[in-house]
């Protein structure tokens, strides 16, 4: 089959795997709940993946949890990378943050019961060893250049890729953590309408979840400093997804994208060398060249996908991820808000009334009235003015206000008692300085 055939076929298999993900109306409502947390000594310095000076390593960390998580995944030197067990499993990021993504749910209860296990867990290895977890968005301690990478080639690649293209992408690997919920979707028109509404609102809930007191070592004043780094680190594959508020946006327009933006590398050999090299860079060349050589398998569209960070991903779920890592009780209550908001229709529909869009826009992936460019100004005005800052032509203030309230309408009285913590914690960011 020529070339042109297979890339043609491999944008089919693209879109397909997004419809392999709609539940059909009536089945949507689990939430999946990641937290990534930086991991330190109790004096302050970085845990790296082996051990160093005495300190424990995160890889000791993974070895002392697999009886509860024994599902185990290594790199090829046989380096414990990751593990998996009924309640989710625990991963590490770039510079060895550990990250625990529990398993879909539909309660928060349940979110918070399986996190919960997890900390009972790491906690007692951690401070057998003074050392412990902590939620912040970027490292308190170190400069991203300080945090040595874990062994795994992914990274090793995301680094060199970052290097040659001049980004900040190193500060976002090595010392950031988040907190993201993931929503089921009915069908592509929900799942674009629930795209749009997320990344629009993306500024407000970065805002909300802003937990970034340090800046590369220094006292951060900055609003939603992590949501701007990201912006930072590549504009092909970061921030709101191209077009995204345009007519006729669906699972189509977003493989499009992913197929004329690089990979940065592949997982498998070429079709004409089947016992090659699997693992190769592709720094410039779109995706639909690189993979045109031979059908996509179901690999291959995860790592593709892998190698993009919107505010809001799209895989078979659609991934909300503009919050920073977040103390446990904020955990639970940002879930219940990403539940109330976007598992009720009511919610969503007033959101989209707040925003200016035309009922029928909102199923019908008719075009919103507002642009990438409209995110970039709410974004500037909440870093220049806080709570006074002008989103979509209301302040941040009031549109945390609706936030939680739409949510507590939609939710029942044991999820709604998640939201204090915190609706208290947004309302107050004592490190924000602005006018």
């Amino acid at each position: 089959m020529a070339q042109a055939d297979y890339a043609a076929q491999n944008r089919t298999r693209l879109i397909e795997f997004f419809h392999g993900g709609e539940k059909g109306a009536g089945n949507t409502g689990l939430l999946g709940v990641e937290v990534e947390h930086l991991v330190l000594a109790d004096d302050g310095n970085p845990i790296s993946y082996e051990p160093v000076d005495g300190r424990i390593g995160v890889s000791e960390v993974l070895a002392k949890l697999s009886p509860d998580y024994p599902h185990a995944s290594y790199n090829a030197q046989r380096d414990l990378l990751g593990l998996v067990g009924d309640d989710g499993s625990i991963t590490l990021e770039p510079a060895a943050q550990l990250e625990i993504s529990v398993a879909p749910y539909a309660r928060v209860t349940d979110v918070e019961r399986a996190y919960r296990h997890f900390r009972s867990l790491v906690d007692p290895i951690l401070g057998e060893r003074d050392a412990h977890l902590e939620a912040h968005g970027y490292h308190t301690t170190r400069r991203a250049q300080e945090l040595r990478l874990i062994p795994k080639k992914r990274y090793d690649f995301m680094n060199s890729y970052f290097a040659y293209i001049k980004s900040d992408g190193d500060r976002m690997m090595r010392a950031s953590s988040s907190t993201q919920v993931s929503v089921d979707y009915a069908s592509e028109a929900d799942a674009v309408r629930k795209m749009r509404a997320a990344s629009a609102l993306s500024p407000i809930l970065a805002a909300i979840a802003d937990n970034t007191q340090v800046f590369e070592s220094e006292e951060n004043h900055i609003p939603i400093r992590r949501l701007q780094l990201w912006r930072e680190v590549d504009g092909r594959r970061c921030g709101t997804v191209p077009g995204i508020f345009d007519e006729g946006f669906g699972f189509g327009a977003y493989a499009d994208w992913l197929l004329r933006t690089s990979p940065i590398f592949v997982t498998r050999a070429a079709a004409d060398t089947p016992g090659g090299e699997r693992l190769r860079p592709f720094f410039d060349t779109p995706a639909s060249k690189v993979y045109a050589d031979a059908p996509m398998l179901h690999d291959d569209i995860e790592h593709l996908i892998s190698m993009f960070w919107p505010d809001v991903r799209l895989k078979r779920f659609v991934e909300i991820r503009p919050a920073d890592s977040l103390p446990e009780e904020c955990v639970y209550g940002y879930t219940a808000l990403v539940k109330g908001l976007f598992y009720s229709d009511a919610s969503l529909s007033a959101i989209e009334q707040a925003l200016g869009v035309n009922p029928e826009a909102a199923s019908t992936r008719s075009a919103w009235p507002i642009a990438k460019e409209n995110v970039d100004e709410a974004i500037a005005q909440i870093q220049a003015h806080g709570l006074d800052g002008l989103a979509y032509r209301e302040t941040l203030r009031a549109w945390e206000e609706r936030l939680f309230s739409l949510a507590r309408k939609a939710l029942d009285a044991e999820e709604q008692a998640y939201l204090a913590p915190l609706e208290a914690f947004a309302a107050k960011k004592p490190w924000w300085h602005v006018s």
